[in-house]
């Protein structure tokens, strides 16, 4: 491969590696912006990214004693 080719295989590649960058950071830049709207959701909901889990597990358990309780009361036939 002579010189001259070599230059512009690098010229195309480098060009392919700057909108890669340029997709990479405005899908980066949506990510963020997502995910800023579900922590402001999560924010009017009580609960953060770090808490969220231990809610999750608590409707759960509550969710669990409601049926529960609910399956009590049905007659059984």
């Amino acid at each position: 491969m002579d010189i001259k080719t070599r230059i512009e295989t690098a010229k195309a590649n480098l060009k392919r590696a700057e909108q890669s960058k340029t997709i990479a950071e405005t899908q980066k830049a949506a990510a963020e912006q997502q995910r800023e709207e579900v922590v402001q959701k999560m924010a009017a909901e009580g609960v953060t990214p770090e808490t969220i889990g231990e809610e999750i597990a608590n409707l759960e358990t509550a969710i669990t004693e409601t049926l529960t309780t609910v399956e009590g009361l049905i007659p059984r036939v």
